[in-house]
């Protein structure tokens, strides 16, 4: 069972979480140039990219948004989603998945 576990993070749920980390800081950066008048929206390829970004960010950003309104100018959710992605990738899903090693029976 937990070499199963092992696997399941290493191969599937830790390049997922990573994958997202990255698309998270395409959808900043990407913001960031719209906002800066670098890329324009009417080019119809960054309006497909936007839309892409838009349409896997949006979903795990309004939950955030609904608690914790923006300061300003400044979005925290984009923060706090990052922050919660690191935290189960690196700490939480390790720490399940050695609730599962097996004891030496000492």
């Amino acid at each position: 069972m937990y070499s199963f576990l092992i696997a399941i993070y290493s191969y599937f749920l830790n390049p997922i979480l990573t994958l997202l980390l990255f698309i998270l800081f395409a959808y900043v950066v990407m913001s960031w140039l719209v906002m800066g008048g670098v890329l324009s929206m009417r080019n119809p390829t960054v309006r497909q990219i936007q839309y892409i970004l838009d349409s896997v960010m949006l979903p795990l950003l309004r939950p955030i948004q609904r608690y914790v309104p923006p300061l300003g100018q400044l979005d925290l959710s984009v923060f706090l989603l990052a922050l919660g992605i690191l935290f189960t990738r690196d700490w939480l899903l390790p720490t399940v998945i050695g609730l599962f090693r097996p004891s030496l029976g000492y």
